[in-house]
Formats: structure tokens, C-alpha cells, sequence
């Protein structure tokens, strides 16, 4: 009797993890709660499954964030932020305005600002999506 020989099956490729929107942050401001607001929104984007860091080169939606201390002569008490969305192609081409907020964050308020942030910038993406078609 003879054996049959094993049948060779083609694994299934598996899928690729589906690429976030890109999303491209700049930080202008030397006060150091501007500072931690801006890296604590880039981690929250970048842990983010709907997001992916881009180069500056690339076609993304830009954030830029603006900061000031709120006082001068008490920088630690907390900060001013306009956040400005934009999209552009890549960095040879005129950016467009998206959207844009205003406010002001202290310590006790980063974490929570940063969160609503990051769902401001899903609601600015998800509007604005049919520009990465």
C-alpha cells in the first residue's frame, strides 16, 4: 500500500496591520507645560491604532501646537494652547487650514486636555478624510 503524499496547503498571508491616518506635530513655545502638553498628544497619537507618525515630507494632517505660559512671572501655574489643524501633500506645497482650538492647561489638566485633543484631532481626521483618497 502506498502512503499518499502530504498535501501542501499555502498558508493565508496574514493582513497587514492597517496603517493609521498620518499625522504630523510641531511645537512652537519654551514653556515647560506647553512642552509636556505637546509630547503627552504626540504619545497619545502615536499609541493610537487610528494614527501613525508621518516626516514632515509626507501627506499628513499637521498639528501644530502654540504655547505661552499663562503668566510671565509664574511660568509653572500653566499655559496657553491654540492647536492649529492643517493638511498638506508634503512640505513643497501650500498647507490647508482644517480646524483650530484655544485654552489653557495647567498640571492637574494635562492628561485630561491631551485626551480631548487626541479626540478632536480623530473628529478633524474623520472629517476631513476624503484627502487621503
Amino acid at each position: 500500500m502506498k502512503n499518499k503524499p502530504a498535501e501542501v496547503v499555502a498558508k493565508e498571508k496574514s493582513p497587514a496591520k492597517a496603517e493609521g491616518r498620518p499625522v504630523f506635530i510641531e511645537h512652537s513655545g519654551k514653556d515647560a507645560i506647553g512642552g509636556m502638553l505637546a509630547l503627552k498628544l504626540k504619545e497619545n497619537l502615536h499609541q493610537s491604532s487610528l494614527f501613525s507618525i508621518a516626516d514632515k515630507g509626507k501627506k499628513s494632517v499637521r498639528i501644530r501646537v502654540v504655547t505661552r505660559s499663562e503668566f510671565s512671572d509664574r511660568p509653572a501655574v500653566g499655559s496657553l494652547y491654540t492647536i492649529i489643524w492643517t493638511f498638506a501633500e508634503n512640505d513643497n506645497v501650500l498647507a490647508y487650514y482644517l480646524s483650530d482650538t484655544i485654552g489653557i492647561v495647567d498640571n492637574s489638566s494635562l492628561e485630561l486636555e491631551a485626551e480631548k485633543l487626541t479626540a478632536m484631532t480623530d473628529s478633524v481626521v474623520d472629517q476631513y478624510k476624503f484627502l487621503f483618497e
